[in-house]
């Protein structure tokens, strides 16, 4: 038979005395680590899954789009409204278009695919041989984009359409510069008696 151990011999208390002192340094060391690091502690936070992270250059890229866009469509509307071909629009010298010529006529094609219209092609400098050149080379593109012949009459029309006559024109400013213009009544955009006194302006 074994001999038992007093639970209150000296021997038995330092043991327990030491296991409690090496508990207790644990759990300071545990706080202590979580103190200084909260990170090791915690979970890491859920990511947004609707969240998409862009690069730098992606951000800039998507910057400058919202930026040009605007610009973009009032180029689009002023070439849709002058329907109009010129000299700038041919590389010189050739019935080949030049960059603005096939970015203009790839705008009027799908304005007007759908209703068909007119296209001015203004002479200029060209000589009969290289005026119909070009208006081969606009007719050609315009079919290949699935414009039938028929429905696209080109025209040396002036940009923008025919006009006014002069006598018309005059007329038109007689009766602007005659008419006089609304008068609307003052009005106080801060009244002290709503808002109180205004922070700023004179008193």
């Amino acid at each position: 038979m074994k001999p038992t151990r007093d639970p209150a011999s000296p021997f038995s208390l330092a043991r327990n005395a030491s296991a409690a002192a090496a508990g207790k340094r644990l759990a300071l060391t545990t706080l202590l680590m979580c103190a200084l690091a909260p990170a090791a502690c915690t979970s890491p936070p859920k990511a947004d899954p609707e969240r998409v992270n862009l690069s730098n250059d992606k951000e800039y890229e998507l910057d400058q789009q919202l930026v040009r866009e605007p610009f973009n469509e009032q180029t689009r509307l002023g070439v849709i409204r002058q329907r109009s071909l010129g000299e700038e629009h041919f590389l010189p010298g050739s019935s080949s278009l030049s960059p603005l010529g096939r970015r203009d006529l790839t705008i009027l094609a799908d304005a007007l695919r759908d209703d068909g219209g007119s296209i001015a092609v203004r002479r200029g400098l060209a000589d009969d041989a290289l005026y119909d050149a070009r208006l081969a080379e606009v007719r050609r593109r315009l079919e290949a984009t699935g414009i039938a012949r028929a429905r696209i009459a080109l025209n040396q029309a002036p940009a923008g359409g025919s006009g006014v006559a002069t006598s018309a024109a005059l007329l038109i400013r007689e009766n602007i510069n005659s008419t006089p213009l609304p008068q609307g009544q003052p009005q106080i955009l801060n009244p002290r008696d709503v808002n109180g006194p205004s922070g700023g302006g004179m008193p």
